[in-house]
């Protein structure tokens, strides 16, 4: 019998290695998997896009989670038509595996940050749904959010929100989140049994390392500040 390898290199070439009693010795076994470790390295490695400060997670909003919500909004608006035009993104902060350094920023590191093969959704919400959501945000004290400022009553616990671009909602709302959430994971149940439920195909970590790379290439850094999308006063 013979065991086919395929080797990573600028031409694939193939290597016929007999099948017998015992396995390739660790030299053996480091020369055959060396040229595809060594690219795959090359790719984790590759810088996308330097960051100025650290940006790092938490509630009730956070330098990262705001990032990230913002550029999965912005993505979700290139890809869908004027029809269908998601307003809100909505994801979790435990979703995001790590903080992001000060420093180049490489394609390994945005693995470490999304480690999942979540794809993005887009979820029709009833006006019930979306007390659901806000409700939710309260229970939970905030979670990466765009499109969205939340107010939180420090008094009587309701909550209140208004869109970035000001419209009204009176019948629904597109929000952009991740498969798993729009599934009721991290308990948003609010998100089962939607109006409507789109499946644009797109990888999560995906749509990071294109919204990282244009950054880059256009010769700008990371960005994000916290202000103030979920907040907690007195009415």
């Amino acid at each position: 019998l013979l065991i086919f390898v395929a080797c990573s290199s600028p031409k694939h070439e193939y290597k016929a290695v007999p099948m017998t009693d015992s396995i390739p010795s660790e030299s053996s076994a480091e020369e055959m998997i060396a040229p595809y470790r060594d690219s795959l390295e090359m790719t984790m490695n590759t810088v996308l896009v330097h960051n100025d400060v650290e940006l790092t997670r938490g509630k009730p909003e956070s330098t990262l989670g705001n990032l990230i919500a913002d550029l999965l909004l912005e993505r979700a608006l290139v890809e869908m038509p004027d029809s269908i035009r998601p307003l809100v993104c909505l994801v979790n902060i435990g979703g995001l595996r790590v903080d992001l350094p000060e420093g180049p920023i490489t394609v390994g590191k945005v693995f470490e940050l999304m480690p999942f093969e979540n794809e993005l959704d887009i979820i029709k919400l009833s006006p019930e749904k979306i007390d659901e959501m806000l409700a939710y945000l309260n229970a939970v004290g905030g979670q990466p959010v765009s499109g969205l400022d939340v107010r939180v009553s420090s008094t009587s616990g309701t909550t209140k929100y208004t869109l970035d671009d000001g419209e009204s909602v009176e019948e629904y709302m597109y929000v952009v989140t991740s498969d798993y959430l729009a599934e009721g994971g991290d308990k948003m149940d609010f998100f089962k049994n939607p109006l409507e439920r789109i499946r644009t195909g797109i990888k999560i970590r995906d749509a990071i390392i294109d919204d990282f790379r244009i950054t880059g290439l256009s010769g700008k850094t990371l960005n994000a500040e916290l202000d103030g999308r979920i907040s907690v006063i007195k009415f």
